[in-house]
């Protein structure tokens, strides 16, 4: 019966290396990038209700200078006050996907207008993300989403 088991693994732990290894994006990379897109459209429309549909229910948002947020009413929460501080456009860029089963991780750089509230005049941005996809239901959805600016803090007043 042991051996059974081992062999079981054994075999799940190759059919898992080998989708990583003939196709380093698998059938993950496809479907992410084009998420990004429509992730980055939603925030930039203001549509948090649109953008809540990517993450799974027990996901957790990592902003900087920020606690975790845990789940989506919280993550809806965060992106709801985020985008009523000013006027986003985000473009965000994969630089990397790589799957391995129904998980997937994401390296990627953004770009950032910002347009505060009331005019005033705008400020740009650029960072980097990693966010961790999991694949549920058939469908692929943000599990660990975390970002972070490649510029220094603004000075403390």
């Amino acid at each position: 019966m042991q051996k059974m088991i081992a062999v079981t693994v054994l075999v799940l732990l190759a059919a898992c290396s080998t989708t990583y290894v003939n196709n380093p994006g698998g059938d993950a990379e496809a479907v992410i990038r084009q998420a990004d897109v429509d992730f980055a459209a939603a925030l930039n429309a203001g549509d948090v209700a649109k953008a809540m549909t990517y993450y799974t229910d027990d996901a957790v948002l990592l902003p900087p200078n920020a606690p975790a947020f845990r789940g989506k009413t919280a993550i809806q929460q965060f992106w709801t006050a985020f985008l009523a501080t000013a006027k986003f456009h985000v473009t965000l860029t994969p630089d990397n996907v790589m799957q391995s089963c129904d998980m997937a991780t994401e390296v990627g750089h953004y770009d950032l207008t910002i347009t505060p509230n009331g005019g005033g005049p705008t400020a740009t941005d650029t960072g980097k993300f990693a966010v961790t996809w999991k694949k549920v239901g058939g469908q692929w959805l943000i599990a660990v989403d975390m970002f972070s600016s490649n510029n220094p803090p603004p000075p403390s007043s």
